[in-house]
């Protein structure tokens, strides 16, 4: 597990339920060279730190993601799956 900190630009938040009614929070952002990132959480811990935030669009935020390790079996094949862990 790796965690890190990055500050990028806010342009929209969304809430939402998912099928099986797990609630999350997506972060729409920019990077500091432009790019657009969108960061997911699903801790409840996590959303309700970040709703109530009244975020104006394109202001700095930092957010702070956890980065782990996952292996997938059937592909035999590994990747990083990073979650929102907070918001700074």
């Amino acid at each position: 597990m790796i965690v890190a900190k990055q500050v990028f630009f806010f342009i929209d938040k969304r809430e939402g339920t998912t099928k099986d009614g797990e609630r999350y929070l997506s972060l729409n952002v920019l990077s500091q060279n432009n790019k657009k990132f969108n960061f997911i959480a699903k801790n409840p811990k996590v959303i309700e730190q970040v709703s109530p935030l009244n975020l104006q669009r394109f202001a700095k935020i930092t957010l702070v993601c956890e980065f782990d390790r996952e292996f997938n079996k059937e592909r035999r094949t590994s990747y990083w799956n990073c979650t929102l862990i907070g918001v700074e």
